[in-house]
């Protein structure tokens, strides 16, 4: 198995100054779209990420350690007539975005600002219904018109039980009309002597 880190990696993460970039890997339905917030195409591993010029924004990356689903919402602002007006189409088209696949790799750069190795995975959910939303105007400048995409880790929906349980209900979905696991529930705290003399 690979190791996460190669030893290059980890000897930049150790020095003094790191230089690094997120870089997002959008699933749509229609197409799959690569995205950085630098300023031209970066092109790794035969994929070409599509600049941001700066208007990108991710918040809510952080590590919980736990295992409750954490969002992530991913901003572009600065809407339209940039490069990257996907998101506007996602907006369009809500269904080519919901419940499909988003990605956040970091990528590191030597001191010449050459990719080191190939890019780290940091987070992977489903992307949720995108929204937009345009900021007061402030004196002579006019607001900043903004489409976020929230995105839920692996965990999301993950409370709902699967098939698979003891329940009338998942049994139901499985089987139509089976009431095999019907009178389960009535069963709880019932006293069945065995064997009964």
């Amino acid at each position: 198995m690979a190791e996460f880190f190669t030893p290059a990696q980890i000897d930049l993460l150790a020095a003094d100054e790191v230089r690094c970039v997120n870089l997002v890997k959008f699933e749509f339905a229609s197409e799959t779209i690569y995205a950085w917030n630098g300023e031209t195409e970066l092109v790794i591993d035969g994929n070409t990420y599509l600049p941001m010029h700066g208007y990108g924004q991710i918040d809510g990356m952080g590590f919980a350690g736990g295992t409750a689903s954490e969002v992530v919402t991913l901003v572009l602002d600065g809407l339209p007539g940039q490069q990257l007006d996907f998101l506007a189409t996602a907006l369009a088209e809500t269904a080519e975005a919901v419940q499909r696949i988003v990605s956040i790799y970091i990528l590191f750069f030597d001191s010449e600002w050459q990719p080191i190795g190939s890019p780290v995975p940091l987070f992977m959910g489903f992307m949720q219904p995108p929204k937009i939303s345009r900021s007061a105007m402030t004196g002579d400048s006019g607001g900043t018109q903004s489409i976020s995409i929230s995105a839920e880790n692996i965990f999301f929906n993950r409370s709902k039980p699967p098939f698979g349980r003891n329940t009338h209900s998942d049994q139901n979905a499985r089987s139509l009309g089976d009431k095999f696991f019907g009178f389960v529930s009535s069963l709880l705290y019932k006293v069945i002597t065995y064997p009964d003399y």
